[in-house]
């Protein structure tokens, strides 16, 4: 008899809508995409409760949760972990870390059926001028892509040199021949900056996908039921510094408290050990 996973929950508000996925042995019973992201935090309970009603289940029967961890919006990202966080303690359930630039990686590989040594670039806005940028290298539509470097944090235009050096060095490695399709590029930052990357659509050797902004369902199933699953919280995968911490010594300056004394309490809550281990 197959062992069964049984149902999971796949949670992701990263970038752009919030996603609820419950699966059962990786078949998908229900999809939820609500394009709020300025409400999702009042969204998300709600929608899990009627969620649960519709299917005649309750969430105590969910034994895992896949949530992405980012790099993405920090509150869309502070709402996935720390709902699937309180989940974990009163269900039981294991949790998964899901990288939201591979699940973008993947939907391009899956939408264009890419085989295994397809490049992929994934390019994600992180704020006025920088970008997330990471390459990837496919292993077929039926596996998740892999990761070829670190994600990082860089202006635009210092990205489009970066996929550009890397089309150019596996044009002069490969022969024609040899490739799997020619390098996919998506991600939100092709949207944010359009006169930047247009002209990309015109090259032959890359295959920009400008609308491909937010995950399949199908991918975000795929990295789930791949996924690494521990009784543990999920870290979160921030790459961009957060807009608050770099403003605090101003709006302490106006609180009037020191910068510097702000900043050094702010490192030490951080590092602090927690007052409870459950």
């Amino acid at each position: 008899m197959a062992l069964s996973t049984g149902l999971e929950l796949v949670l992701n508000a990263a970038e752009g809508p919030l996603q609820i996925l419950l699966t059962e042995n990786g078949d998908l019973l229900c999809a939820q995409e609500w394009h709020r992201a300025d409400r999702a935090t009042e969204i998300l309970a709600p929608a899990l409760q009627e969620l649960c009603a519709r299917l005649g289940i309750s969430l105590m029967d969910v034994r895992r949760i896949a949530c992405v961890r980012g790099p993405g919006s920090f509150t869309g990202i502070r709402l996935v972990l720390t709902t699937a966080a309180a989940l974990r303690r009163v269900t039981g359930a294991r949790l998964a870390a899901l990288d939201y630039m591979q699940a973008l990686a993947t939907s391009a590989v899956m939408a264009r059926g890419m085989l295994w040594g397809g490049q992929v670039h994934v390019l994600t806005h992180a704020r006025r001028n920088l970008v997330h940028y990471q390459p990837f290298m496919a292993y077929g539509p039926v596996i998740p892509a892999y990761a070829t470097a670190p994600v990082q944090l860089m202006p635009p235009q210092e990205a489009l040199k970066a996929v550009e050096a890397a089309v150019a060095d596996r044009a002069a490695r490969e022969p024609a021949a040899c490739r799997a399709g020619v390098p996919l590029l998506c991600g939100s930052a092709l949207h944010r900056n359009v006169r930047l990357f247009a002209p990309l659509d015109e090259r032959r050797d890359l295959d920009a996908m400008p609308r491909l902004v937010t995950p399949s369902l199908d991918a975000l199933r795929l990295l789930a039921r791949h996924g690494d699953y521990f009784a543990r919280d999920v870290e979160p995968l921030y790459v961009r510094p957060c807009d608050a911490v770099e403003n605090l010594p101003e709006l302490a300056r106006r609180q009037g408290l020191d910068g510097d004394a702000s900043l050094a309490r702010l490192e030490s809550l951080l590092h602090a050990a927690p007052h409870s281990q459950c």
